[in-house]
């Protein structure tokens, strides 16, 4: 009798036990082969609720798409037509896919942000803008129309607080260029109006990072405020290659 009684126990205790599975079982979607969307969501959320900034989703998404903007830019301001076109084509090709993932969907760094389907909008229509120059036309008017979309995504990085060091690169770089543009008029006097801007914009991608890339634009650039001094205004035009070739090094390799 008591084994009988104990038999009974363990299996009313089994059927307990099976029933929560069982009926969890009944209740899930049919298997299509597609995510529940909303545990995908949940389970997105808690992903990214515990992942750094820094190795954000998101942030790898955005550089697949700036990387080739970058280089981009870069190849239609050279003039190369060849590169310009293989650049492009990987720009739009992966605009296309980061558009097609963020549509819809807001991972936490940008969720807030209410301005970002816009700007995105804006930089297709740009890139869209800029293809006949690209493969056929004047590619000094492509660059100068893609040099539109760098304060477009300076902006979603600031307000979003993401890649610091590449919001103070642009942020430098716009400053930068006044320093150029004088040195390459070999203008002294006029090198020695803009460098403190310069100099200020600097030292702020100095406190982010002291790699040797950011160390050789210091260099380029006092050199070039130590020859305007001097008033070597000869010599000006060369330091502003060196000036403007570190900092694409730089800008190139910063996500």
């Amino acid at each position: 009798m008591i084994k009988k009684l104990i038999l009974a126990a363990l299996v009313l205790v089994l059927a307990i036990s099976a029933w929560p599975a069982a009926c969890s079982q009944d209740m899930r979607e049919p298997d299509t082969g597609l995510a529940n969307p909303e545990a995908k969501n949940a389970t997105n959320e808690s992903i990214e609720a515990s992942q750094p900034v820094n190795d954000s989703i998101f942030l790898e998404d955005f550089n697949s798409v700036n990387d080739p903007y970058k280089k981009t830019l870069f190849a239609t301001g050279q003039a190369n037509r060849n590169e310009s076109v293989n650049n492009y084509e990987n720009l739009t090709a992966a605009l296309t896919a980061f558009q097609e993932k963020y549509k819809d969907f807001r991972p936490s760094e940008i969720k807030s942000d209410k301005l970002f389907s816009g700007d995105m909008m804006n930089v297709s229509g740009i890139i869209s803008d800029v293809k006949d120059d690209v493969y056929t036309g004047n590619l000094t008017d492509a660059h100068s129309k893609l040099e539109e979309i760098r304060p477009i995504f300076q902006k979603i990085l600031t307000r979003n607080g993401l890649l610091p060091l590449s919001v103070a690169l642009v942020d430098f770089h716009d400053v930068m260029e006044n320093v150029l543009d004088a040195a390459d008029n070999k203008d002294a006097a006029k090198v020695l109006e803009v460098y403190p801007m310069a100099d200020e914009k600097l030292r702020t991608v100095e406190a982010i990072s002291s790699e040797p890339g950011i160390k050789a634009i210091r260099a380029n650039l006092d050199d070039i405020m130590s020859l305007a001094k001097e008033d070597k205004a000869e010599e000006l035009p060369a330091k502003a290659g060196d000036l403007k070739t570190s900092y694409v090094k730089v800008y190139l390799a910063t996500n």
